[in-house]
């Protein structure tokens, strides 16, 4: 199966792809001020937000279908697992768990390639 941006099957792809998303972002607009952020259905979305993007990176780690294939599985896993400890360590701080993860994927990077 060859696809371009010209074939209709990538262009309802992206299609249907846009209209799901622009309609929960719509929603979040239109609703997010009577969704109290310690009720059960915001913390119900937010699960499904973390664990989706989860999955999303878990794929990229042991799935990899791009240009991420040509970096060694540890060099990949290793940063992603220093990620979630962070992250389980310090639940209420995600952005340093990021931090953790993104800064020692650089620096495997970094080690490999310049020293």
């Amino acid at each position: 199966m060859n696809l371009s941006l010209n074939s209709p099957d990538v262009l309802l792809m992206l299609m249907v792809a846009t209209l799901g998303i622009l309609s929960w972002r719509y929603l979040g607009v239109v609703l997010y001020k009577k969704i109290e952020p310690d009720s059960n259905i915001a913390k119900f979305v937010n699960a499904i937000a973390y664990g989706m993007t989860t999955a999303i990176v878990f794929k990229m780690i042991f799935f990899p279908s791009s240009a991420i294939k040509l970096i060694p599985f540890f060099e990949r896993a290793i940063p992603f697992f220093l990620g979630i400890i962070v992250f389980l360590i310090f639940p209420k701080k995600p952005n340093l768990a990021l931090i953790a993860g993104i800064g020692s994927f650089a620096l495997t990077i970094i080690y490999r390639n310049y020293l």
